[in-house]
């Protein structure tokens, strides 16, 4: 079933490989994106499913040569598992390219009873390779007859070849891959690109062109075509990007020839740690900042708007939050991100937007210091920070109480006022003799010393958290993930969907941070694998963390593909998979 939206330079369609399927069985959900502007496509925003879960998910990509004219297809296949009897909903899925909007049809299926058997996909059969019946009628027009001069063949009539810009990049620099399709005959039809293996780096597809060039090899004359890829190396040491092939059509009668490039080894350099700045948050590249206020007055206890947006060119999406050292007249309430990609044919540039939200907790003419950013830049191979100018703004007195959370009473404070008092010492001393002669002197006594030796075991408590930290996150990892998941399933009943993703995210991500010892600000899902490889978690327990982090990492910046439904999906996977690790 195939419902498609058209338009001048782009096909946009959906399709589901049944529409029918039982309980205990899957089925495939595949969105494709095709024509000559296809590459300029982005990834479509998910659909809502209802009675159908996405349980697994992938892509792939192919580029068609004909006659000069480059043609792309992109394909996002989705495995959806039912949920309940009855009917399964598809709804639209949909892409934005230059400012026009491309939807698919919804698609229905029908769910039926389990049929208690453990269905397997259908496999794809290999059929062996059968003689060519037509070799030898080819190698008799070949030869030529005594009376007619019959032209030569011609040699090497297809090359490729891979390149990058640079084999010894740093940690996260842009280096770019460029695969060259040279040719010297007419193709009987397009040829098949499968890209290579680009495991142990970021990446991203840059836009294609239609620019052709001839190039002379060996004394021949070639027409030649590049296809670029922006690669990101994720770890530092030897990476190897695998061969690229190319399957092409030359001769009418004969099968159709195979090409493949040679693997490219790199050797990533670590960044340097001469120099690092301590807010140093792993961008590379060359960036500015522009920070700035919504609103300069704002009343006491009412939200502050702030906007940070570094721009510059590298890996765009792995762009750190900027610091700043917060003054204790405000309180920290969240930030969200927002990436505008610009694809160049030789790079990738863009802005990372923060919205720092913060709540004034004073009022009066405060300034905020600067903010900060760190990065590094691989052209100088220095660390440079960047900074802000100070924020001024005007908090005005609120006649609303702030919120209990938002308050904490100095000591100090009450310490500071002093008050000179006469003591009545004769009253006292009878009082003091009446009290302890009294029964009930003996009840006070008793909590004084519970108390005491409350307090001296609590700063003994406290004493071993700061002695083994590692511990501590350890012990409190599942008490903050169940607080955090509760406020989760709270955000969706109030169908704030834009805030729960962003809980979710955070919940997950620390979780694992508490629960193994790292830092889960920033954390990208390559490091995640790679952190979590050698904790003793097991590899489909692993797998389904890395797609779960990567879904929400995704709906995070298109937030319009979230649903209630999905939401209330999303909880249930994190709480399942926090069940997992703790069986572990």
């Amino acid at each position: 079933m195939v419902l498609t939206a058209n338009a001048a330079e782009i096909n946009f369609s959906a399709s589901v490989d049944k529409t029918s399927v039982a309980l205990d069985d899957t089925l495939n959900y595949t969105i494709n994106i095709s024509g000559s502007d296809a590459n300029r496509a982005p990834s479509p925003a998910l659909p809502s499913f209802s009675n159908l879960r996405a349980i697994a998910s992938g892509s792939s990509s192919n580029i068609s040569i004909i006659n000069g004219q480059t043609s792309v297809q992109k394909a996002y296949t989705y495995t959806l598992q039912p949920t309940s009897r009855g009917t399964g909903q598809i709804g639209q899925a949909k892409i934005v390219v230059d400012g026009t909007e491309y939807t698919t049809d919804p698609i229905s299926v029908s769910i039926t009873s389990a049929t208690g058997q453990n269905k397997q996909r259908p496999q794809v059969k290999v059929v062996p390779k059968q003689s060519n019946i037509w070799a030898e009628f080819d190698n008799f027009f070949r030869r030529p007859f005594p009376s007619i001069t019959h032209p030569d063949i011609i040699e090497d009539p297809i090359k490729i070849a891979t390149t990058v810009s640079n084999s010894r990049p740093y940690v996260n620099e842009l280096i770019v891959l460029t695969f060259t399709f040279y040719r010297r005959v007419n193709l009987l039809s397009s040829p098949n690109y499968s890209p290579p293996d680009t495991k142990g780096f970021w990446a991203i597809d840059l836009p294609a062109t239609n620019n052709q060039r001839q190039v002379e090899i060996d004394g021949n004359t070639y027409l030649a075509q590049d296809f670029k890829t922006a690669l990101f190396p994720t770890t530092s040491g030897p990476q190897t990007i695998g061969p690229a092939a190319l399957v092409a059509a030359i001769d009418p009668f004969g099968p159709a020839e195979t090409f493949k490039t040679k693997p490219i080894t790199i050797s990533a350099l670590p960044l340097p740690e001469d120099g690092k700045p301590d807010n140093f948050g792993g961008s590379v590249g060359s960036y500015s900042m522009d920070v700035w206020l919504k609103d300069k007055t704002v009343e006491q206890g009412k939200p502050i708007q702030i906007i940070a947006k570094i721009s510059g060119t590298g890996n765009i999406q792995t762009i750190s939050e900027p610091v700043i050292d917060l003054p204790k007249e405000f309180k920290k309430l969240s930030v969200t991100a927002t990436e505008d990609l610009v694809k160049n044919p030789t790079s990738i540039s863009g802005s990372k937007t923060f919205e720092i939200i913060l709540i004034p907790l004073k009022d009066g003419e405060i300034t905020l210091p600067a903010f900060e950013f760190s990065y590094f830049n691989p052209a100088t191979h220095q660390y440079k920070t960047i900074k802000s100018k100070p924020l001024h703004l005007f908090i005005s007195p609120s006649s609303i109480p702030l919120p209990k959370e938002f308050t904490e009473q100095s000591e100090d404070d009450s310490q500071n006022n002093t008050v000179n008092i006469v003591i009545p010492w004769r009253k006292i001393a009878r009082l003091i003799i009446k009290t302890i002669t009294s029964t009930y002197f003996l009840v006070p006594l008793f909590l004084i010393i519970v108390s005491a030796l409350s307090f001296f075991s609590f700063n003994k408590y406290k004493a071993n958290i700061a002695a083994d930290p590692a511990k501590a996150r350890y012990n409190r990892a599942l008490k903050l993930a169940k607080k955090k998941l509760k406020k989760s399933y709270n955000l969706i009943k109030q169908n704030k969907l834009k805030e729960f993703i962003a809980e979710i995210f955070y919940a997950s991500t620390h979780y694992l941070g508490d629960k193994y010892n790292f830092s889960a600000a920033g954390i990208t899902t390559d490091q995640l694998k790679d952190i979590l490889s050698g904790k003793g978690i097991s590899e489909e327990i692993q797998k389904q963390v890395e797609n779960f982090i990567s879904e929400c990492d995704f709906i995070r910046f298109t937030p319009s593909s979230l649903t209630p439904a999905k939401a209330t999906d999303l909880a249930k996977i994190a709480e399942n998979l926090i069940i997992l690790i703790e069986k572990q």
